[in-house]
């Protein structure tokens, strides 16, 4: 019997012809405000005044929408160009200065000293056989007497 495996599971499912759930969202959120500000606009001022916010608004809202650079969303790409332009450019060594940065994903570092058991004598270990193998004649005699009943 033959199954159909999906090949792209992370691939966003199309919910309206070739739109996502995301960018159906953001095209009527923006598309409302969109028109909201056409028809506010149209109604008191002449083209030359309401058409170039309008289409701004409706650049911003497709941008969001569809736009994507090197796989990466556009509103991601806006926040890191604010997180370059706000952080420093340089930064200054100085000795014993600030905090250590520890990530959650940086691995463990293993200790290198591999700890040893304390030695036995000779004595001991014998003993210790003795005992274990008793246990171990113990045991197979228990089943021994188990599979004769």
């Amino acid at each position: 019997m033959q199954f159909k495996v999906p090949q792209d599971v992370l691939r966003d499912d199309k919910i309206v012809a070739f739109l996502t759930l995301r960018q159906l969202i953001i095209c009527t959120l923006g598309g409302s405000i969109t028109y909201a500000m056409y028809t506010s606009l149209a109604k008191q001022y002449f083209v030359e005044v309401w058409l170039l916010p309008v289409l701004l608004s409706a650049f911003i809202t497709m941008a969001f929408a569809f736009i994507r650079f090197h796989d990466i969303p556009f509103e991601k790409i806006v926040l890191l160009f604010i997180e370059y332009n706000f952080k420093p450019r340089k930064r200054y060594w100085q000795k014993f200065q600030g905090d250590v940065a520890l990530s959650v994903l940086a691995p463990i570092k293993k200790s290198t000293a591999i700890k040893k058991a304390p030695k036995e004598d000779a004595q001991t270990r014998r003993k210790r056989l003795e005992e274990v193998s008793r246990v171990v004649d113990s045991h197979n005699e228990k089943i021994a007497q188990n599979t004769q009943k």
